[in-house]
């Protein structure tokens, strides 16, 4: 039953992904053409809601239930709250289509909210009661905290609405730190526990010292990192020198995850084709996330980047889609959720390839904007990556589908 409705959880998650991408060629699409029927800023919400509640947060949340704990009493009160966090994200999701920010659709967020708080609370609890790698416990542990401390953002989102506030600073600095804190906080860490915990159970050997000195190193860099997204607008000495501490503990992250590149790319190796390509790109982006964080600190960079539309656009994608999302399909297949077999394959092509032509046009974008100068062709480049990327996933829930139908057939058998 344990394994059963992980799998359950699993296949929903896929389609949640689906939908993910459906929102996001609906929106390339209106810019395009003329869709009168659909509010732009109501699928933007509905679209940014739904990645991080239907897809990212239900797939990560599933997979640190059902792969770091044990199947306790809890089990029954998570499965409830994962049935919980879905309902509200589904009604985000048609509520943010319909009527954007209003009654309706800071009800089911709030609801979300709360969820996650009491998810966070019966996880840490959960995970201090059994003997598990320290690295993990921390990892974990601190990706459900700042789950939770993400929270700070939509919180003050809903004062300044109610408010009817004009704050626009206040408006920016409450959406950065919101993103800021799910981002390089929970999605991050979240992947992180996951991937060393299943790095532990195969014959690869991790230094266990630089191992947790990394996810130490990377937990100690969340909060004053955050001064990064705040500098642009508050280039005073305190925001200044709490967000070079940043930079540096970032900056050291990385150099200590390079350290650990040898036993993870042996890791890599130890799987198939398909997977050893998806980790490879998932790390490379988690590699290049780390750097382009840390430069912001520079005042020219850091000003050109966050008031540069599509490179903020490029870097959250970067992180979602090149980083989260391609893992934990690679940790799917992995895990038997998709059989490594033709369609999984010609479906990781196509999506894959959406996501680097999506990333690859958002960056280019941004360098011409900086230049003042911008082409049309980037809308049509972006649109056609967002097919890719629908096309994609509608494939990888038909792979799911065979697979379902196939160990059906074994279990009947």
């Amino acid at each position: 039953m344990f394994e059963k409705r992980k799998r359950q959880w699993i296949t929903l998650s896929v389609v949640n992904l689906m939908i993910v991408a459906i929102l996001g060629l609906t929106l390339r699409s209106k810019i395009l053409f003329s869709i009168p029927f659909l509010d732009f800023k109501h699928v933007l919400h509905a679209h940014s809601h739904f990645a991080f509640g239907g897809w990212v947060s239900l797939a990560l949340l599933t997979l640190m239930s059902y792969e770091l704990l044990p199947d306790t009493k809890r089990a029954k009160t998570i499965n409830t709250l994962l049935r919980l966090i879905t309902i509200n994200a589904f009604g985000m999701l048609i509520s943010f289509i319909f009527q954007g920010y209003g009654l309706y659709s800071i009800l089911f967020s709030t609801v979300f909210i709360f969820t996650t708080y009491v998810y966070a609370w019966i996880f840490i609890k959960e995970i201090k009661k059994i003997s598990i790698n320290k690295t993990i416990k921390l990892l974990s542990t601190a990706a459900v905290i700042y789950m939770a401390l993400s929270s700070v953002g939509p919180f003050t989102l809903a004062y300044l609405l109610a408010g009817k506030s004009g704050n626009i600073i206040l408006y920016k600095d409450a959406v950065y730190t919101y993103l800021h804190l799910q981002y390089n906080g929970f999605f991050t860490m979240g992947i992180l526990a996951i991937m060393f915990n299943k790095i532990i159970k195969t014959s690869v050997e991790m230094n266990e010292a630089r191992t947790y000195s990394f996810a130490n190193m990377l937990n100690i860099s969340i909060i004053p990192s955050l001064f990064l997204c705040y500098l642009w607008h508050y280039p005073n000495i305190p925001v200044r020198i709490v967000s070079i501490i940043g930079a540096l503990t970032v900056l050291l992250s990385f150099i200590q995850l390079t350290i650990l590149l040898k036993p993870l790319n042996k890791y890599a190796n130890t799987n198939s084709i398909t997977f050893k390509y998806l980790f490879r790109l998932s790390f490379l982006a988690l590699m290049l996330k780390l750097v382009l964080q840390s430069l912001t600190v520079f005042p020219a960079i850091g000003e050109a980047v966050f008031n540069n539309r599509p490179v903020i656009i490029g870097f959250l994608h970067l992180v979602l889609l090149c980083f989260v999302t391609l893992y934990i399909i690679a940790h799917y297949i992995q895990t038997g959720i998709f059989k490594d077999n033709g369609i999984t394959n010609l479906s990781i092509i196509v999506f894959t390839a959406g996501v680097l032509i999506n990333e690859l046009v958002l960056m280019v974008q941004g360098l011409e904007i900086m230049l003042m100068t911008n082409s049309v062709i980037f809308t049509w480049l972006l649109w056609y990556a967002a097919i890719c990327l629908f096309l994609g996933s509608f494939l990888l829930l038909i792979a799911r589908g065979i697979t379902i139908v196939t160990e059906a057939k074994k279990t009947l058998h």
